[in-house]
């Protein structure tokens, strides 16, 4: 089951990223046939970097919001006297 936070990632942050060009699969298999692999390694080592791509992405954009979250709130808070 995905976590509130990977929904959010999948349904904005990717789509967000996927438009910068941040992570480019075409780009991968280019450089990887540059490498001295049979195509089968090739497509084992650009699968495991989409992955890591998606790990990482996800963990950034958690934090980015944990972090956000936490700026507004400290900003709608009262001071204290």
């Amino acid at each position: 089951m995905e976590s509130l936070l990977e929904k959010l990632f999948d349904t904005y942050g990717d789509t967000v990223l996927r438009e910068q060009g941040v992570y480019n699969e075409a780009e991968v298999l280019a450089a990887l046939d540059e490498l001295p692999l049979d195509q089968g390694s090739q497509l084992e080592v650009c699968d495991l970097l989409s992955s890591y791509y998606l790990r990482w992405s996800t963990a950034a954009f958690s934090t980015g919001l944990y972090l956000g979250f936490s700026l507004l709130q400290a900003l709608h808070q009262p001071p204290r006297d």
